[in-house]
């Protein structure tokens, strides 16, 4: 994950928009729909705030963005040093360090699902609960999550009697190549199929080492409402002005895709 600063310049915690004021109710007093944001392996959910701060500015009168930090610590990822050490220590969601092409299934271990369950779960919680969250973000190993998590609900919402206790309308994946993080130990890829029914944005850098996957991954979603782009770049968030807009529109696009609506918040005013 790159971010591009002035030569020589690092990021501190006080620097991060961690208190960086955000409406959470609309109008008439109801919460704004919640995105769960997954930040990529090696990283952690101060980072991505940072990473994701043009995504923030621009629609934070929209949507609640609430950041979940992994579970695993372990070693910096792509693009975190030298430019985030001071965020150190970073995180990964899954042990499994992922190979490119080398499968076409991740299955993931029961107690590492319980694991990301409990940290998704918790931050939802206490969050507005998990029913207010209407969209996912993820980066990287957080995108390829983001398709485990839409993956998982339409699976339940086929098989399961009483539906998914998750109820995201849409799932945006930046930089996250194919095949998504499964939260099962066993996975059909037929089961892929489903992810056509959900709508999903997929972004990547032109330059990207991964972007062969991001363009399978996305073929996987393939539908009326499967939304893509490209930026300048390689592995990071897009970090001019315009590619964030260009990014922000297609958010919306796929959120009134996924059948919401767009609301006035609390402190809107004209």
């Amino acid at each position: 994950m790159t971010t591009h600063l002035p030569t020589g310049a690092t990021v501190s915690r006080t620097q991060t928009p961690s208190n960086f004021s955000q409406p959470t109710h609309d109008h008439q007093g109801q919460l704004l729909p919640g995105i769960l944001m997954l930040h990529g392996g090696g990283s952690n959910a101060t980072v991505f705030k940072i990473q994701c701060r043009r995504l923030i500015w621009n629609l934070s009168k929209q949507f609640r963005f609430v950041f979940a930090q992994a579970p695993i610590e372990g070693t910096p990822g792509f693009g975190m040093l030298p430019v985030f050490a001071s965020c150190a220590p970073f995180y990964r969601w899954v042990n499994r360090r992922f190979v490119a092409g080398e499968s076409d299934v991740e299955a993931t271990p029961p107690e590492e699902v319980a694991r990301v369950d409990a940290i998704i779960r918790k931050v939802m919680d206490d969050n507005g609960g998990v029913a207010s969250f209407k969209g996912v973000i993820g980066f990287s190993q957080g995108a390829r999550l983001v398709a485990g998590l839409l993956l998982r609900q339409k699976i339940e919402e086929r098989d399961r009697l009483g539906g998914s206790e998750w109820k995201f309308a849409f799932g945006v994946m930046v930089g996250g190549p194919f095949p998504p993080i499964a939260l099962a130990d066993k996975v059909d890829p037929k089961d892929y199929e489903l992810l056509r029914e959900v709508p999903t944005l997929h972004a990547w850098g032109r330059g990207d080492h991964v972007k062969p996957g991001c363009e399978v991954l996305r073929k996987a979603c393939e539908s009326d409402v499967c939304f893509h782009m490209d930026f300048e770049g390689g592995h990071h968030m897009p970090l001019t002005d315009v590619e964030a807009k260009d990014l922000c529109d297609l958010i919306n696009a796929a959120w009134f895709a996924g059948g919401g609506t767009y609301g006035i918040s609390a402190d809107e005013s004209y």
